[in-house]
């Protein structure tokens, strides 16, 4: 037993101090550096794949082992399709029964996936993507994710002036907001709040509703619904989940992609208090691939399940990050008292607006009603009054520093996305006793014309009963 244990730890010593030299292609599981008219990178680190009780980490020597690692590998991330580059470092990853015996957050055995991690990243960003050119996305699950977290708490490279666009790390274990924000928030990276944001991490745990689930989740967990890309408990809704991919852990291979078709089965998804996301109506064959890690976890089925979503919002944050300059200039002009609404269009500023509640988004709209169509409103406050305005002029995306829970809804109907600095439930009268008014005239009204309508009378009223000076 003795000598059993003493050789272990030899052995992890010597893979401790030699680095895997990513200069060799055998250093690569996928390295689409050449791959034409992409949108951006993916830098993806896969799971947990291996179970070896005589050897800690992977032999990447062995044929059969490379072959499951890049199999997986290249189905995972794969689902981008066309739209990206892949890049997948080999990562001397801990083997499933020594990652499980231990905590998952302070395993000193899982660092060696770390380390390797961000000498890979180092050669990307060097040899792939000099600079940051090319907006990346960094992209794990479970293992993967640990190794791409410790990427961000030690990779000065990674910042959101110089390509990063966001971090999907699902099956990340047990993380606070808290946490995030004390690890990266020097950095300018914080937890994701909504779907529109960039330079930010974004992390879930799937399970069944009374789960069993000490090693993914706990009271207070940082978590964000993939659906409806909400942080509460709202409950997302059929039409919102984009595709799933049903995947034969042990062939190795696609059952079916499932878009929206229609046809297609879906699940709802909703975040529990312990950072949990609990899924609801998914299809019998996905719990039967998707089961094993305890009574109601769903952890294999953590990007699998949310494919078609993935892959939509990260198209959506990297057509953000490349606006990025523009949208954070018109950020600041509302935020220093500058502008109450500012529109962006293909990268540029090119409407600035005065002026309280509506009235300047409602007057861009009136003198230039095809103004904003495909482009970015970024207004000081966005009410269902407002989203109505946004929707009737066919803008594709919309940020309030401050938004309404019911005009994020609205918007969300007509499949318009949207970010926001600060929440609320409604948006008050300047008395703050009740609903503004504006707000009650179109409440409840689904028609964004009939809404715009509604709206134009009550301004009518308010004028005419307006104090005359």
């Amino acid at each position: 037993m003795l000598k059993t244990l003493l050789f272990l730890m030899v052995l992890i010593f010597f893979q401790s101090v030699s680095a895997l030299n990513y200069a060799s292609k055998n250093a690569w599981l996928i390295a689409e550096k050449n791959k034409q008219n992409t949108e951006f990178d993916v830098f993806y680190v896969h799971p947990t794949l291996l179970r070896d009780a005589a050897k800690p980490y992977p032999d990447f020597s062995n044929a059969k082992v490379r072959a499951r690692l890049k199999g997986f590998s290249a189905a995972q991330a794969g689902i981008f399709g066309n739209s990206a580059r892949i890049f997948v470092p080999a990562v001397r990853q801990l083997e499933v029964g020594r990652c499980l015996a231990g905590d998952l957050k302070t395993n000193p055995l899982l660092q060696q996936g770390i380390d390797d991690t961000v000498a890979a990243f180092n050669y990307y960003i060097k040899h792939f993507n000099p600079s940051g050119r090319r907006p990346y996305i960094l992209m794990g699950h479970s293992q993967g994710a640990i190794d791409l977290y410790g990427l961000l708490k030690k990779a000065p490279e990674i910042s959101p002036a110089r390509g990063f666009v966001a971090a999907y790390l699902v099956g990340l274990p047990k993380v606070t907001v808290k946490q995030i924000e004390s690890d990266l928030g020097s950095k300018g990276i914080f937890p994701a709040r909504d779907e529109g944001s960039t330079g930010v991490v974004i992390v879930w745990n799937t399970q069944l509703e009374g789960a069993k689930n000490p090693f993914f989740t706990a009271p207070g967990a940082y978590g964000i619904n993939p659906v409806n890309w909400r942080t509460d408990s709202l409950k997302s809704e059929k039409k919102q989940h984009k595709g799933m991919v049903l995947f034969n852990h042990r062939k190795l291979s696609p059952v079916a992609f499932m878009t929206r078709d229609g046809k297609a089965p879906v699940c709802t998804a909703k975040l529990s208090d312990n950072g949990g996301l609990i899924v609801e109506d998914v299809p019998e064959i996905a719990l039967k691939l998707y089961s094993g890690f305890g009574k109601g976890v769903l952890h294999a089925a953590d990007i699998w399940l949310f494919a078609g979503n993935i892959v939509e919002n990260a198209r959506l944050r990297v057509r953000l990050y490349q606006q990025k300059k523009a949208l954070d200039r018109a950020k600041m002009l509302i935020r220093t008292g500058k502008a109450e609404c500012v529109l962006v269009k293909n990268g540029k500023i090119t409407h600035i607006e005065r002026g309280r509640g509506v009235s300047p988004l409602l007057r861009l709209y009136d003198r230039k009603p095809d103004a904003m169509r495909g482009g970015i409103i970024v207004d000081k406050v966005i009410g269902r009054a407002a989203a109505a305005i946004a929707i009737s002029g066919g803008a594709a995306f919309v940020h309030g520093e401050l938004m309404s829970e019911d005009a994020q809804r609205y918007l969300k109907e007509y499949n318009i996305a949207s970010s926001h600095v600060l929440m609320v439930h409604r948006i008050l009268n300047r008395k703050r006793d009740g609903l503004c008014p504006l707000e009650q005239s179109v409440s409840g009204i689904s028609n964004p014309q009939q809404a715009m309508s509604a709206m134009r009378k009550q301004i009518a009223r308010m004028m005419k009963n307006a104090p005359k000076q």
